[in-house]
């Protein structure tokens, strides 16, 4: 494969920087926002940066292990169209990394929203995404699921600003950059003159205000020549918007110029109303979150959208879940990207849900073991074409799939006792090794290369048998919850305790006693920070029949007793 079968749109030198994720710039607060006239940006500032100033409260940390086989439960707000795609694409994106999903519906009703929270959280999940139906109870949601210990990410509708210091993170679209941007493309095609009327979201939630005054603001900052002449909710309703776009074209007649639409879904009702009058010369532009909008721009049924993906905003939380699972920073916030298409536009735009779901990461780690070269290199090509030809999810689906990829590998190192150091370098620094590749064409060339030196170390590995003391490891890390000493190891290797005893600090520069009390310690570490078990059960999982000799020795390689470890976590 050479350069010129790669997307270019991902692959040349402009393409974006893999690993890195920009945080929206945000300029400084005015005094008193409010004191600005309702049609000034400034206005609208603390609706706009909502939650970036909140700072978190009992954040957990993260367990650093691995989406694999975790629990995540989404609370969604009902069985409309967009979050039945939006659950597609959290599936999707779910069954990539071996996630676990839960769903439940509260179809509107904030009673059974709210006892949906207090379900959840006795079901004690690993994660939970929600996407309230109210925003005025949703702080006091999230609150509780804070409190409760279980890590929570926000997703798609804003809450009220306080909800955000309990939320890991809230992904969803940047609705205000939408309908700013949206607003620009509006202007330019009404030459930055005219009058314009808006059709808006439901009242009371935070789209309301977004795609109303985010659009009214932006066209007086940018187009001072247009007119605002009135905004009405379109309760995504043909049937009442085609009604009001009557009521505008018989009150207002040629003054107006363009409408713009909150949803895409009443774009009919307003191409009838302006059938009837026969003005096609009013420019429509519209927020579009289904296929139907793309359908309607190339039929020139509208003139420009802002696209919104449902399957996308669902697959995003998901990202961030797994981000979070691994042990990476998160930013407070990760938002959709900003699609603006026309008809000129939408035939290239690329919309392929064909996700890493369909990568058998089992099967190249099988062939690794397997020591096949050959069939290696032919699967790290098929995955290189498969994300040349992906759209818009690339980006974020690639980031954390290629995470999970070398998460494998280096459980494979640990599996089969190679010489870490020598294959990926210090475990500190391995996953900023990962993020300087930067492309995601470096970034595969760096893990196949990992693969390569991995089957080497196996290989070489099975040419010689192990030493004595390499098996007595091996047999250590593999039973240590069961009673283990230097006697037992000595009747199964047939060996005195003492000679073990010296051979295996000389080879291993640590006694056996020390060691084997390091590999207990760090065990109980990993189940404290993945359960919810009392220290004195996790004593007995990893191999201490006397709980007050687990507190001492843990004391003594830690610096905390297990109680004050635990706090170390929850704060």
């Amino acid at each position: 494969m050479n350069d010129s079968d790669l997307n270019p749109n991902i692959y040349n030198t402009k393409s974006p920087i893999l690993w890195v994720t920009e945080e929206k710039p945000i300029p400084p607060r005015p005094e008193n926002p409010m004191d600005f006239p309702e049609d000034h940006f400034n206005h609208w500032y603390d609706q706009e940066y909502a939650g970036w100033g909140e700072k978190k409260v009992n954040m957990p940390v993260s367990p650093g292990n691995g989406p694999r086989g975790k629990n995540v439960t989404c609370l969604l707000p009902g069985h409309h169209p967009y979050f039945v795609s939006y659950e597609r694409g959290m599936i999707e994106a779910a069954a990539a990394f071996k996630i676990n999903l839960k769903f439940k519906y509260s179809e509107w009703d904030d009673q059974e929203q709210q006892r949906q929270v207090e379900e959840t959280i006795k079901e004690r999940p690993d994660m939970c995404i929600l996407v309230p139906d109210s925003t005025e109870y949703s702080s006091n949601w999230y609150k509780e699921i804070n409190m409760a210990g279980i890590p929570v990410i926000g997703s798609n509708l804003i809450p009220e600003s306080d909800a955000f210091q309990y939320i890991l993170t809230w992904t969803g679209p940047d609705d205000w950059a939408q309908c700013r941007k949206l607003a620009g493309e509006f202007a330019k095609r009404m030459e930055y003159k005219g009058a314009y009327a808006i059709l808006g979201h439901f009242p009371g939630c935070s789209a309301y205000c977004s795609r109303k005054w985010g659009v009214i603001t932006e066209l007086k900052r940018i187009a001072p020549d247009m007119k605002f002449l009135d905004a009405e909710p379109s309760h995504f309703d043909p049937d009442s918007s085609y009604q009001q776009v009557l009521k505008w074209l018989s009150k207002y007649g040629d003054e107006l110029n363009g409408i713009y639409s909150a949803d895409i879904s009443v774009q009919t009702g307003i191409n009838k109303a302006i059938k009837e009058f026969d003005r096609d010369d009013i420019i429509c532009v519209a927020t579009a979150g289904s296929g139907s909008g793309l359908r309607l721009l190339k039929e020139d049924k509208v003139d420009a959208i802002v696209f919104q993906a449902p399957e996308i905003d669902g697959a995003l939380p998901i990202q961030v879940a797994i981000d979070w699972f691994n042990g990476l920073r998160i930013s407070p916030f990760r938002y959709l990207p900003v699609q603006i298409l026309t008809k000129d536009n939408v035939d290239e735009y690329v919309f392929n849900f064909n996700n890493p779901g369909e990568v058998n990461l089992d099967y190249l780690y099988q062939l690794i073991i397997d020591g096949n070269n050959q069939s290696v290199e032919i699967f790290y090509d098929s995955i290189f074409k498969q994300f040349s030809t992906m759209g818009v999810l690339t980006i974020e689906y690639f980031r954390g799939f290629s995470i999970e990829l070398l998460s494998g590998l280096i459980q494979i190192i640990k599996t089969y006792n190679l010489k870490e150091k020598n294959i990926i370098g210090d475990y500190e620094t391995i996953f900023k090794k990962l993020f300087n590749q930067q492309t995601m064409k470096k970034t595969l060339l760096w893990l196949k290369i990992v693969s390569f030196s991995i089957i080497a170390g196996i290989k070489s590995s099975r040419s010689k048998p192990p030493t004595l003391i390499e098996q007595i490891v091996d047999y250590v890390n593999t039973n240590y919850q069961d009673p283990i000493s230097l006697k037992t190891i000595s009747y199964t290797f047939n060996n005195s305790a003492a000679y073990l005893g010296r051979l295996f600090k000389e080879q291993t520069s640590e006694s056996f006693s020390t060691y084997l009390n390091k590999l207990r310690i760090e065990k109980a570490k990993e189940l404290m920070s993945s359960s919810s078990e009392k220290a004195n059960k996790i004593a007995i999982k990893v191999g201490y029949s006397d709980p007050n000799y687990f507190y001492i020795t843990f004391k003594k390689y830690t610096g905390l007793y297990p109680s004050e470890y635990l706090e170390t976590l929850i704060n």
